[in-house]
């Protein structure tokens, strides 16, 4: 069972309809521009139909709700980058692959790009701490895969560094507007330019 401190984090289980609409409900406002930490419980339950006490027993604050929101999608684009490196190529084109693959499922997901690329998004301290384990995750993903391909390893911080260097212009191109085929291309440049250190 779930403590308390874990239902405000987490929702009940994160997967109910409640939690579901209210997640929904929350990527619509961030779609019309709003700003979450503006956002009253009473309008986003309003949002989804549902009534403040069923955002306050589900995440118990609108900035609980933003966090399972963000987690939520997180792993919706882990698991495409997963996807990618099953395929066929060298780890920079399946990098690419999954990245095009989250782009397109960002850009159809109405909030999204507003979620993982807006200014006020990238400095909100809890969603901070998640966009750096989530960074993590994928560089010790791609870190396994450069080792498996070259049959040696490469220090995920160096893999940290590229990634990095490749989230800054992914956020450079759609800060231009998004188009994922262009935003790709962008990254895929600079990967090309780092590959020296990954050689």
């Amino acid at each position: 069972m779930l403590t308390d401190r874990q239902l405000e984090e987490e929702g009940c289980s994160g997967d109910c309809n409640v939690c579901r609409r209210l997640r929904r409900a929350l990527l619509a406002a961030l779609a019309w521009d709003e700003d979450p930490h503006a956002l009253a419980a009473a309008d986003l339950a309003e949002r989804a139909e549902l009534a403040e006490t069923d955002l306050l027993a589900h995440y118990g604050s609108v900035d609980n709700c933003l966090a399972a929101t963000y987690d939520e999608l997180s792993e919706e684009l882990y698991e495409l980058h997963l996807h990618a490196f099953d395929g066929s190529g060298d780890w920079q084109s399946r990098f690419l692959d999954g990245m095009r693959a989250a782009l397109d499922h960002i850009d159809s997901t109405p909030g999204a790009t507003r979620l993982f690329f807006a200014d006020d998004l990238l400095a909100h301290p809890r969603l901070r701490t998640r966009r750096a384990a989530a960074q993590q995750r994928v560089a010790r993903l791609v870190a396994d895969e450069v080792e498996h391909e070259q049959e040696r390893g490469m220090p995920v911080i160096q893999v940290e560094f590229i990634l990095g260097a490749a989230s800054h212009a992914a956020k450079a191109e759609v800060a231009e507007g998004m188009e994922p085929a262009r935003v790709v291309a962008r990254v895929g440049e600079t990967l090309r330019l780092l590959e020296p250190l990954a050689a």
